[in-house]
């Protein structure tokens, strides 16, 4: 935090919190039930963040579960078991691991992420840029159960909106709400920018944004 932050009051000012994947959920969580505040002055930034959680966490446990047997699952689940608890926590909302419980939570952090942050990076493709990252999330968003084919190999792009319309979502670098075509490592800005597309500039989307 900012030296103008109150520990006291854990209010976060003149900050710029900037979030990827669970770490947009836990964020929320936080300021859900009340371990933190966002001042007025502070700016939240949301990267890819689960706010109805991931189908991957779901295939996961199945597979880990020994419900899942094919090769190419085989291939990108290949160590993961058993599935830690940070994985099995965003497991998706309404479905069969998740519970009222965490469902309510879901719908809790959605309201306060709604409410709070100033934008947001969200994709609908697994493809992103030519990496070494690629190829593992282009067969995560096909292989595993999403609920969408519009997702960035782990998160849907429904599910990193958190209930903002589509509409406000935009497809240039430009945009506060940005509707990318990244997988999950390019919204990390693991990759850089891509040349061809408007869709594929995290680094100069973020930059815009300064």
């Amino acid at each position: 935090m900012s030296a103008s932050s109150d520990s006291g009051s854990k209010k976060i000012k003149d900050t710029i919190v900037v979030t990827h994947s669970m770490g947009g959920l836990m964020f929320a969580g936080a300021l859900v039930n009340k371990k933190c505040s966002l001042d007025k002055s502070s700016t939240w930034i949301g990267l890819s963040p689960p706010m109805t959680g991931s189908m991957s966490s779901d295939y996961l446990m199945d597979f880990c579960n020994g419900e899942v047997r094919n090769l190419m699952t085989d291939l990108l689940f290949d160590g993961r078991c058993p599935v830690p608890r940070s994985t099995a926590s965003v497991a998706y909302e309404n479905e069969k691991y998740s519970s009222h419980e965490k469902d309510d939570a879901y719908d809790a952090a959605q309201k306060v992420y709604r409410k709070h942050v100033y934008a947001a990076m969200c994709s609908s493709s697994s493809v992103g840029n030519i990496s070494k990252y690629q190829a593992k999330y282009m067969v995560g968003g096909r292989v595993i159960p999403h609920k969408s084919l519009k997702n960035d190999g782990l998160v849907e792009f429904h599910s990193c909106a958190g209930g903002i319309s589509p509409s406000k979502f935009g497809k240039t670098p430009y945009d506060r709400f940005y509707r990318c075509e990244l997988n999950h490592a390019d919204t990390a800005f693991k990759t850089g920018d891509g040349i061809f597309k408007t869709t594929v500039r995290p680094v100069t989307w973020f930059e815009c944004l300064l």
